[in-house]
């Protein structure tokens, strides 16, 4: 719901297309573990399901999962979707899209029921240093049957977001996002933070649909976190307050999940193997690091942004940052993706001052 497309648009604007693809298994129970299902299956379930993931370039997942109380149904889900995107440096033009299909049912006198949802958006993404933003606007359709009814709804569907890195793995952005179709017109506001650190991370969100005449509550709220206990495995743990969602026609409610999750395969992200000296013309400096050490973007450091993270982008095979520089020597390293800073053999450094070193950067 919102807190599905909140989180989405946090991955598509602060980690961009990783360079190797993850596979994962994830074992959980609640009341929200997949968006279209819980907007039909109210009961408290169990799940087991496995996840393709290369961040905003393309995903996918397999779920299926049965009720802990009686009479629950039993429910499967899936769903694809990703990124296309053209251009580089600090604005993109792409198409994101998503699909989701899910069936249920069970063995009393209860209908069993199916359905999907598609989304379809043009999006147009501008990073430049700390900030960044997201505008797009397309298509959200969905489709339900239970019994011998059927029901199908169309939205135009416009979203726009900001988020601001503040600090060393803390961002907060805000979010509109403006609906049109079946019953009128569907406004919502709201906003998130989340922080990313090496033992995992922590998100909130607030918001609400802004029209008086809509179903109570209006509010959309929820809390999460995610800590890693051993090398690639991940414990999470959310609960939300949905309200009335176009999208599904669902019913406002409470919902929490608890869940497992262990990465497969592949190795954890390493220092990159070779480096490029950063560039320098007209007062930019280009950081270059090689995708080939990094499944994840890292970001650069530095006294030149105030020690807080920009951003690095993919173009062709290396991770890519421009930051503006004055005249003079400036201290620099890179933070990788699970929070280490890392310095890469071969750049000019020296000690700073705690145990470590600060690349140098001489700009004449």
């Amino acid at each position: 719901m919102i807190a599905r497309r909140v989180l989405a648009a946090c991955a598509a604007l602060l980690l961009p297309a990783a360079a190797r693809a993850q596979w994962s298994v994830e074992a959980a129970a609640g009341r929200a573990v997949h968006d279209p299902v819980a907007a039909r299956v109210a009961t408290t379930s169990a799940s087991l399901g496995v996840a393709y993931d290369r961040g905003p370039a393309g995903w996918g997942y397999l779920s299926g999962g049965a009720p802990l109380q009686g009479g629950g149904p039993g429910w499967g889900a899936g769903g694809v979707g990703g990124w296309i995107g053209m251009g580089g440096g600090a604005l993109r033009l792409g198409l994101a899209s998503a699909g989701h299909g899910y069936a249920y049912g069970t063995a009393g006198p209860n209908p069993s029921g199916s359905g999907g949802t598609l989304e379809v958006a043009p999006t147009l993404v501008f990073r430049r240093g700390i900030v960044s933003a997201e505008v797009s606007s397309g298509f959200s359709g969905a489709v339900d049957a239970i019994g011998d009814s059927t029901d199908t709804r169309g939205f135009h569907d416009t979203a726009a977001r900001l988020a601001v890195a503040l600090a060393d793995g803390l961002t907060v952005g805000g979010d509109a996002r403006w609906l049109r179709g079946e019953g009128g017109d569907w406004p919502y506001a709201g906003g998130s933070a989340e922080l990313r650190q090496p033992w995992g991370a922590a998100w909130a969100y607030a918001g609400a649909w802004l029209d008086e005449d809509r179903p109570e509550p209006a509010a959309a709220y929820g809390v999460g976190v995610r800590v890693r206990v051993v090398h690639r495995t991940d414990v999470q743990a959310t609960v939300r307050q949905e309200p009335f969602e176009p999208l599904y026609w669902n019913a406002p409610r409470r919902t929490w999940a608890l869940s497992l999750r262990r990465t497969l395969g592949g190795a954890p992200p390493r220092a990159p193997a070779a480096v490029r000296l950063p560039d320098l013309a007209g007062g930019w400096a280009t950081f270059r690091l090689p995708m080939s050490g990094h499944a994840q973007a890292p970001a650069v450091i530095g006294d030149f942004s105030g020690w807080r993270p920009v951003a690095m982008t993919p173009e062709g095979r290396d991770w890519v940052a421009r930051v503006r520089v004055q005249p003079g020597a400036h201290h620099y390293a890179f933070r990788l993706a699970d929070g280490r800073i890392v310095l890469p053999p071969g750049i000019p450094s020296v000690d700073d001052g705690f145990g470590g070193r600060t690349g140098v950067l001489v700009v004449p």
